[in-house]
């Protein structure tokens, strides 16, 4: 039974509202009777009516991307949205499966947990959205590490964090970072989380750093990292060509 395109569209949002995160072939399997085009037709409208977002192969849908309504964290993840997905979506073609991986709170990193492939990974965090996010697939599991709550990250820091990750061996940690400078580095607000960070950083095999370009030439008050304790770093398409240049000769591989 074929249905109007005001009843469809609402159905394309419904779906995108529960699942997330949906392609265009999963949307065309869900209205076997509409072309492709116009498929693609319904999301431009949605993306114009400011309740979905267009990305590479599908969309998302903005009422999962705003759902962690508590702290400044919600106000982050409103900004820099295709800089962060973009970003999200390089990121997980990084990891393999079976490997211990730690993924650091922020707002970045929940693109980057929603991106992830549901297989077998061994996933610790610190972020409580994080661990959200990680609920709707099947075969990672999850350990979410204990400390104090940092209401403005949604994430735990501090000693017992620390505690708990102390007998870990994190095969490859994903890392936000809140700004970078060329003299301080990389550098986020509140001391308790930079020392975790660096705590992580100094134990896995492999860091790998999300940047978007907004965050550059900026200094908050405490250095977690410099760029000699990185491995790879991840960018947008407007993370400017003279400092892609700069982390290669340090040894950063850029994507």
């Amino acid at each position: 039974m074929s249905i109007g395109k005001k009843e469809r569209k609402k159905q394309i949002q419904l779906f995108l509202d529960i699942n997330g995160k949906m392609t265009y072939t999963e949307l065309c399997e869900k209205f076997p009777n509409v072309s492709t085009m116009t498929i693609r037709r319904d999301l431009e409208e949605l993306e114009e009516s400011g309740s979905i977002l267009r990305v590479k192969n599908g969309a998302v849908s903005l009422t999962e991307i705003t759902r962690y309504n508590e702290g400044a964290v919600v106000n982050r993840a409103n900004l820099h949205i295709f800089e962060k997905q973009n970003i999200a979506e390089k990121a997980v073609t990084l990891l393999e499966e079976d490997k211990t991986v730690f993924i650091d709170g922020g707002s970045t990193t929940t693109f980057f947990a929603r991106e992830l492939p549901d297989k077998n990974y061994r996933i610790i965090t610190n972020g409580i959205n994080i661990a959200e996010e990680l609920t709707g697939k099947n075969n990672p599991s999850v350990f979410l590490v204990g400390g104090e709550f940092s209401k403005h990250n949604q994430a735990t820091c501090g000693r017992r964090a620390e505690v708990f990750l102390s007998n870990v061996n994190i095969d490859v940690a994903i890392m936000a970072t809140s700004a970078y400078s060329y003299k301080d580095g990389f550098s986020c607000a509140i001391r308790e989380e930079a020392e975790l960070k660096s705590y992580v950083i100094s134990r896995a095999a492999k860091r790998i750093m999300l940047l978007d370009s907004s965050k550059l030439d900026k200094t908050l008050s405490y250095t977690f990292a410099k760029i000699e304790n990185i491995d790879v770093l991840v960018v947008d398409e407007f993370f400017p060509q003279e400092l892609r240049q700069e982390f290669k000769r340090k040894g950063v591989r850029v994507i």
